[in-house]
Formats: structure tokens, C-alpha cells, sequence
């Protein structure tokens, strides 16, 4: 499982206040299918429909400086400062799974030992 992280100060922030619901509603709605699908903040046209979301709503978010309009759909601002990427979450997984592995095999040793 990935996580999308928000600033606790969102609800307060000027172009936050400024966004219109549902471009509000789609930047969360994005950030959490981003993470899942491990985008790296890439957002593709052909998901916005998916989200719930609009041209006209992406549009706001890219005025607003929250996206950047990228080939093929649409790019979180920052994506790499603020939320883990793909690689951070790849290498986090295989790390658990190797010490789940780890942690089996002594389980194993101890029972069969």
C-alpha cells in the first residue's frame, strides 16, 4: 500500500482556497490513484473520467500551479519532493519482503532446528 500525503495546511492555502470544489475534489481523488498505480504524479487524459473529474477542473489545476500539463494528460507539481515515487515505494516493498523472508526462514529453523 502507498500512501498519498497532504499537507496539514491545505485547507488554508491561497490556491487551494481559490480552486473550485471539484478541482479540488479531483486533485485529492488523483493523488490517491497516483500513488496506487504508482504514476509518479502522471495523471493520463484518458483516467480524468475514471476520477470524476473534467477538463475544465485540470485546466484550474494547472492555472493554479497544483498540476502541469504533460503529453498524454497531466502532471502533479513537485510529485518527487512531496510524495514518495515509484522507485521509493518499489524498493520499500522489496525490502519487506525480503524480511519477511528472513523472518520465515529462521521461524522455519527454530521449529525444524
Amino acid at each position: 500500500m502507498s500512501w498519498f500525503k497532504v499537507d496539514d495546511k491545505l485547507h488554508s492555502h491561497p490556491k487551494w482556497l481559490a480552486l473550485p470544489k471539484g478541482a479540488r475534489a479531483l486533485w485529492i481523488t488523483a493523488g490517491s490513484w497516483s500513488s496506487s498505480q504508482l504514476s509518479d504524479g502522471f495523471v493520463p487524459k484518458s483516467v480524468l473520467v475514471f476520477l470524476d473529474g473534467t477538463t475544465r477542473e485540470a485546466a484550474a489545476l494547472v492555472a493554479s500551479g497544483l498540476w502541469e500539463t504533460a503529453p498524454g494528460g497531466w502532471r502533479f507539481h513537485d510529485w518527487e519532493e512531496y510524495q514518495p515515487t515509484r522507485q521509493n515505494v518499489t524498493a520499500r516493498r522489496e525490502a519487506n519482503a525480503q524480511r519477511l523472508r528472513e523472518w520465515r526462514e529462521r521461524k522455519r529453523d527454530e521449529t525444524h532446528g
